[in-house]
């Protein structure tokens, strides 16, 4: 499971470094994401531009991390879609509830 967090400007950036996100991949994320919201950032930004393929299950992650974000005023925007992965979020109609940014950079603007 390949994933790094890193701070800018008080905003949490979880970069995914996995080709496929999956569900065994997901429940670990989804613990130390859900921490690290509880914690201390309320704004975070998860980088999905080396991820080919998600699941429900990395889909549902997403999700939760959103509503832990909204509930301590903040927010969780996605970065780096690729073409499959981009797919599968207007499959769900995800991207209705997700502000989806091309950089890093721009989403963390858009705080």
């Amino acid at each position: 499971m390949h994933y790094s967090f890193r701070e800018e400007n008080d905003v949490l950036v979880v970069n995914i470094k996995e080709k496929r996100a999956t569900v065994e991949f997901a429940g670990v994320l989804k613990q130390e994401l859900m921490e690290k919201i509880e914690g201390q950032y309320k704004n975070v930004v998860i980088n999905l531009s080396d991820t080919d393929f998600v699941d429900s299950s990395f889909l549902g992650t997403l999700v939760a991390g959103l509503k832990k974000a909204t509930m301590h005023n903040g927010d969780l925007k996605i970065v780096g879609l690729q073409p499959p992965v981009k797919a599968m979020f207007e499959l769900t109609r995800l991207y209705k509830i997700f502000d989806i940014f091309d950089t890093v950079e721009e989403a963390i603007k858009s705080f």
